[in-house]
């Protein structure tokens, strides 16, 4: 299948910030370090975003997953 574009820019400010500021990278082999350059897309019905570590600059994907609690 192939990757859905998606609008990074039509999400809210806070998830843009939220997405932007928790990321991991494998690389650096630690968490919140940041990501420029972030893009969002669907695949296979399921959503990631990818971007590129603002320490080493190495390219990161990673699914969103939404869980919502129940009262």
């Amino acid at each position: 299948m192939k990757k859905r574009y998606l609008n990074f820019d039509d999400l809210e400010q806070f998830d843009q910030e939220f997405f932007i500021n928790d990321s991991w990278c494998n690389y650096c082999d630690e968490a919140d370090l940041g990501i420029i350059e972030p893009k969002i897309y669907i695949l296979d019905e399921k959503q990631y975003l990818e971007g590129n570590c603002k320490v080493c600059g190495k390219k990161q994907t990673t699914e969103i997953v939404v869980t919502y609690l129940n009262d």
